[in-house]
């Protein structure tokens, strides 16, 4: 996997990048492995946060290849419970919010399955996706969706713009974070709206992903850690115009933006303000945002050494333990929380990670059918957003003297 250090503010330019979070080396989080390949060597990339002395944007440190993440990539957007729910409410509230012409394009970059594309569709909208990943364009166009299969640039926009016109909608979602060229992508964005236009992107949110103790949601594969102040001055510069945040709890706490050009159709609502008076209210964009970071790093640790106490303790009276979750966040939480000989094998509900091997400590995968096979003594969910679907979807465990452990975001143990 190559990558590279980033010297520069992604946003500005700037060269004043201060380290504000350390987290424990790890592989790319979601390069889950065969068999065929456990023998690869698998390096371990400093996990680190740097923030900007000039604007406050906050990035990874190590930048990774994204051709080689996505050509190898093997999440599908119905593999993450909930999430085509929330896909739902999303383009109801679009198309309610900001009344789209009907029968208009929707283009959606990085669209996966085409799961928030269909939503629109049925909503009566013409619909496009684009995707790199292999095989992801075929099954959804096969599914109604048509979706070509290419990586979105500055270039590939004029192509798309001389082929279809401008959108009506444009959408990224839990990709703009993830673009190391972001200037060229928006540019790319731009050449394709007109004064009616609207781009939305969903991310994660680093304000909530403070707040809510979210931490493992660090990982490679995440570039930027996006908070509205810094946002508003870099579209700007670009001739973009931030006009509305939304929170969502999705993802452990993520924003959606909506964007349209300067001087646009509509205007700027007052959320966009309001979250940037909380943003400087909780610490961030003023002179205490170093204490804020090193709040958050020692929180951090410290969840480490509870964890640690806990099962240390229930391995040392010879419990059995398996983890649950086999995510991209998984791979942060155990190489932070050194979890490499906790774990007899991981569980997940996607077919796909089954029979897979996790980053770099190449923990055997497994379905969760296999709880009831080998009867371990105690689950740790990993995947802990999700715990009480999980521990509900597994009262059998619980009701035969199994365990529970939830990690974060402060560690609790659910037990008969």
């Amino acid at each position: 996997m190559k990558y590279y250090k980033r010297t520069d503010c992604r946003l500005c330019g700037s060269e004043s990048l201060v380290r504000v979070l350390e987290l424990t080396p790890t592989p790319p989080a979601d390069s889950y492995v065969t068999a065929e390949n456990i023998e690869n060597e698998q390096p371990e990339i400093p996990l680190e946060l740097y923030q900007c002395e000039e604007c406050d944007h906050v990035q990874i440190g190590h930048v990774i290849d994204a051709e080689e993440v996505y050509l190898n990539y093997i999440y599908e957007t119905a593999s993450t419970l909930g999430l085509g729910g929330h896909f739902q409410r999303c383009a109801d509230e679009v198309m309610k919010d900001f009344t789209p012409k009907k029968g208009g394009l929707v283009i959606d970059i990085g669209s996966n399955d085409g799961c928030l594309l269909q939503c629109f569709k049925n909503d009566g909208m013409q619909v496009l996706g684009v995707d790199p990943m292999p095989g992801i364009a075929e099954k959804a166009t096969a599914n109604g969706i048509p979706t070509l299969p290419d990586f979105f640039s500055e270039t590939y926009a004029a192509e798309l713009r001389s082929k279809y016109g401008a959108a009506t909608i444009l959408t990224s979602n839990n990709l703009v974070a993830d673009t190391d060229n972001l200037t060229e992508f928006l540019n790319g964005i731009q050449l394709l709206m007109d004064q009616d236009s609207i781009f939305f992107f969903e991310t994660f949110y680093f304000y909530l992903q403070v707040k809510n103790h979210v931490w493992d949601f660090t990982y490679h594969e995440h570039y930027s850690y996006f908070t509205v102040k810094p946002l508003v001055s870099y579209f700007h510069r670009l001739g973009l115009e931030l006009i509305d945040v939304k929170p969502n709890l999705t993802k452990g706490g993520s924003m959606r933006c909506t964007l349209q050009l300067i001087g646009g159709n509509r205007e700027v609502n007052s959320s966009v303000q309001q979250h940037i008076e909380q943003e400087i209210e909780m610490g961030f964009h003023t002179q205490d945002s170093g204490v804020l970071m090193k709040s958050y790093q020692e929180r951090i640790n410290q969840g480490k050494k509870e964890y640690r106490r806990t099962i240390d303790e229930l391995k040392r009276q010879g419990k059995r333990v398996v983890g649950y979750g086999a995510s991209a966040t998984s791979t942060t939480l155990m190489y932070h929380y050194e979890m490499g000989n906790d774990f007899e094998f991981l569980v997940d509900d996607f077919e796909a990670k089954q029979g897979l091997f996790s980053p770099g400590m190449h923990t055997p995968v497994f379905s969760s059918t296999k709880i009831y096979e080998d009867t371990p003594d105690v689950i740790v969910v990993l995947a802990w957003r999700y715990y009480e679907k999980i521990v509900a979807r597994h009262k059998e465990f619980l009701d035969a003297g199994g365990t529970f452990i939830i990690p974060l975001p402060e560690i609790k143990i659910l037990a008969h």
